[in-house]
């Protein structure tokens, strides 16, 4: 590590980023074991220039942040020759990667619109804590929010966000290539300054793209999507999808309205629509939506149902899960019949000798049963309100002899509930097919950590 800088008290692991003037590192502190990211100037860039005054300034923005959805601050240090700021570290991806994934994909893919929102959503609510403390954010775009494994976002790229009154109301020395054109709203485009209902047209962009996958006016080259943004309208967004409903759409044209003042007023009436589309959805965390899609885009997700098992490879669940029922198909129609049998068995048993009151009996091989449950695609298995196992597993259940009661869960499926009367000694085989909503299948193949854009030019 000796080529690489000294941020003392934080060792740099490895260099994720570089811009023209900055770069961006990977760091852990020595003492508290944090990881961290460090956005420093060049070493060949002066302290005294219009750069590192604008690095100072990001920080100095930062610092009056406070918001889950805002990527946090934790140091601004000048120590001659760099200058560097310490930011919270998000392990995870940009918006824009996602959107990548999802365009590789065949056929290419987009957001949900449930997911959309309600990503959007808490982009907003960050972006409103900005408005409140007098900060415009000004470059508003996919690769400028953050989404975690677990599908918490956070809203970055603050190196160009302006402040509405005070010493730095007015913008410095910008540098090209900090922020995309095809995300900045008509006056922007315009040379005029920005206002918090520029950041509504940006904001309504992005979700326009989480929606169809696709940006509404970017062309072959950069003018003319510049002169679309500032002049044409947005193709319509419900032909793309019947789920898209006519409020949403309703909410995403008035975002995108040419003239500012025809836009919502505020991003607090912005929130408002979108927590009525989402309806008592609005209450979660876009991580409950979020991890779908970032498993079909081919990303690691740590949704609930991966957050309380192993994560297996996709592959080799699938694979075993196939082997497990071809091998086990007889036994399956033969313990059904025994299933049956059993119960008409247990119930004469019972009236002819009722049962005394005693402690629960434990499963010992005179007196137990086999379960092995097969679930398509998966699911958590629990046994008499206790949760057993997720599937897949190879060693069967061993469950007391008599009724149980089976429920399977899965986090984007309807539960499925069996009843079931085992014999003793009897090895039961039970098969179910869960009806998983779109993009609520399996969790997705793990892939290498790549450092997300954090507004750096």
């Amino acid at each position: 590590m000796a080529d690489l800088p000294n941020f003392e008290p934080y060792v740099a692991l490895r260099l994720l980023e570089r811009g023209p003037s900055h770069e961006l590192y990977l760091a852990r502190h020595e003492s508290l074991q944090r990881q961290v990211w460090i956005k420093t100037l060049r070493s060949e860039v002066p302290l005294s220039s219009s750069v590192a005054h604008r690095l100072e300034r990001e920080g100095t923005i930062l610092a009056r942040l406070e918001h889950p959805n805002v990527l946090g601050i934790l140091d601004l240090v000048q120590r001659p020759p760099r200058l560097w700021l310490v930011l919270e570290a998000v392990d995870g991806w940009s918006l824009a990667e996602v959107l990548a994934s999802l365009q590789r994909l065949s056929p290419p893919g987009s957001f949900e619109p449930a997911a959309a929102v309600a990503l959007i959503l808490a982009v907003a609510r960050g972006l409103r804590h900005a408005h409140e403390v007098g900060v415009i954010h000004g470059a508003v775009q996919p690769g400028h929010i953050l989404l975690s494994r677990q599908g918490s976002a956070k809203l970055s790229g603050f190196s160009l966000a302006l402040l509405r009154s005070g010493p730095d109301a007015e913008p410095v020395d910008t540098e090209p290539g900090a922020s995309e054109s095809s995300y900045l709203s008509p006056e922007q485009l315009a040379g005029e300054r920005p206002d918090e209902r520029s950041d509504l047209f940006s904001l309504g962009l992005v979700l326009y793209e989480l929606l169809t996958g696709r940006h509404p006016f970017r062309a072959a080259d950069e003018r003319t999507t510049e002169h679309d943004i500032r002049h044409s309208v947005a193709p319509a967004l419900r032909p793309s999808s019947a789920e898209i409903s006519p409020e949403l759409e309703r909410l995403v044209q008035r975002c995108l309205e040419k003239q500012p003042e025809r836009r919502f007023d505020s991003l607090e009436q912005l929130i408002r629509a979108l927590e009525h589309v989402l309806g008592s959805a609005a209450l979660a965390e876009p991580g409950a939506q979020v991890p779908r899609v970032l498993a079909r885009a081919g990303l690691t997700a740590q949704s609930a149902a991966a957050a309380q098992r192993p994560l297996l490879e996709v592959v080799e669940r699938r694979e075993a899960r196939r082997g497990l029922r071809r091998a086990l198909f007889g036994l399956g129609g033969a313990s059904l019949l025994l299933i049956a049998g059993g119960a008409l068995l247990s119930s004469w048993l019972e009236a002819v000798h009722p049962a005394a009151p005693a402690a629960p009996p434990q499963w010992t091989a005179q007196n137990g049963a086999e379960l092995l449950v097969v679930a398509e695609p998966w699911a958590h298995v629990f046994v008499d309100g206790v949760q057993l196992e997720t599937t897949p597993f190879a060693t069967p259940l061993r469950l007391t002899a008599g009724e149980h009661f089976v429920r399977l869960d899965h986090p984007s499926a309807a539960s499925e509930h069996r009843r079931l009367t085992l014999s003793a000694g009897q090895r039961v085989v039970l098969e179910v097919l869960l009806q998983v909503t779109a993009g609520g299948g399996d969790a997705g193949l793990p892939l290498p950590f790549s450092g997300p854009d954090a507004g750096l030019p």
